[in-house]
């Protein structure tokens, strides 16, 4: 497991965001106004709790960072790229706009990705078990 020290930083402000994420889901299945400017009519509740439960589990494992992480969360970047991945590229060729929320949370998955296999890298290279 990781200590506190500058490098654990970033991994933390991982961990916020996804904290983030789980907010904006909770606010979506409790504040039906919010849920309808900000996913389709489609979008269904269910889909709010379970991303409530990913997103809450990826803050935490960001935390502890246990060395079987990287793979569950290189399904969830995938999963990520073909929602809002796509979402973001539809918007921008076919309206000619962006949509901030998906500019946003890319980048961010795939920043905690690159820690993730930068960490992984760092401790094989100083022969360190995780």
């Amino acid at each position: 497991m990781a200590t506190a020290s500058h490098s654990s930083i970033p991994f933390r402000l991982v961990a916020v965001s996804f904290g983030l994420a789980v907010l904006y889901h909770a606010a979506a299945l409790a504040i039906p106004a919010f849920a309808k400017v900000a996913y389709p009519a489609t979008y269904p509740p269910l889909r709010h709790v379970a991303f409530i439960i990913v997103n809450s589990l990826a803050a935490f494992l960001f935390l502890k960072r246990p060395r079987w992480f990287i793979w569950p969360y290189l399904a969830l970047t995938a999963q990520v790229l073909q929602g809002h991945g796509v979402r973001l590229w539809q918007t921008w060729v076919d309206a000619h706009q962006i949509n901030w929320l998906d500019a946003i949370v890319v980048p961010g998955v795939l920043l905690g990705l690159v820690l993730l296999l930068r960490e992984r890298k760092d401790k094989r290279n100083t022969g360190s078990s995780g």
